[in-house]
């Protein structure tokens, strides 16, 4: 499914690459954001074509498929909140995970805590995905800010709902 060992070897080759020490001290958020999607362009398009197909209804099905920690149908959580799909994605505000455990152990290819906007991307790793999986990896992590929790149901089985609902 997804070759978590050709990841691996290729993240060692990547090494060298990444983002460099002038990230680490900047203000906001929203200005860490811009600049990690400034230097990784696939970064922006894969957050762009994300935000497309959460436009979708059968995409937003997926929110369907899942229930927040509360035990809430996901779907509920974001009609609660006044948001669409769509709004609730660009809520997301996405930094590298460069030095970050769960990146440099090679675990995770991005995360965020439940209920959390705050998402790490495991720059290295997600940018060896094809562009598909890179849009679905960050309508993933929506979920989890939606309050989706993860072990059960397993990360894998999360990314492959959202690649099933989301891939049309």
């Amino acid at each position: 499914m997804l070759g978590i060992v050709t990841w691996s070897v290729a993240w060692y080759l990547l090494a060298g690459h990444g983002l460099n020490a002038s990230h680490a001290g900047r203000v906001t958020r929203r200005t860490a954001q811009r600049e990690l999607e400034d230097e990784f362009p696939d970064v922006r398009r894969a957050r762009q074509k994300a935000r497309e197909r959460l436009g979708d209804s059968q995409c937003q099905a997926v929110l369907t498929d899942f229930r927040s920690l509360n035990g809430q149908g996901l779907d509920d959580v974001l009609r609660m909140s006044n948001r669409t799909a769509q709004e609730q994605f660009d809520l997301l505000v996405l930094k590298g995970g460069l030095g970050r455990p769960l990146c440099e152990r090679g675990v995770s290819l991005a995360f965020t805590q439940v209920g959390s906007s705050a998402v790490s991307i495991c720059v290295r790793r997600f940018m060896l995905l094809p562009p598909r999986e890179q849009e679905a990896v960050l309508i993933h992590e929506m979920l989890h800010s939606l309050g989706l929790g993860e072990g059960p149901p397993e990360s894998v089985a999360i990314t492959a709902q959202v690649l099933k609902r989301c891939s049309h």
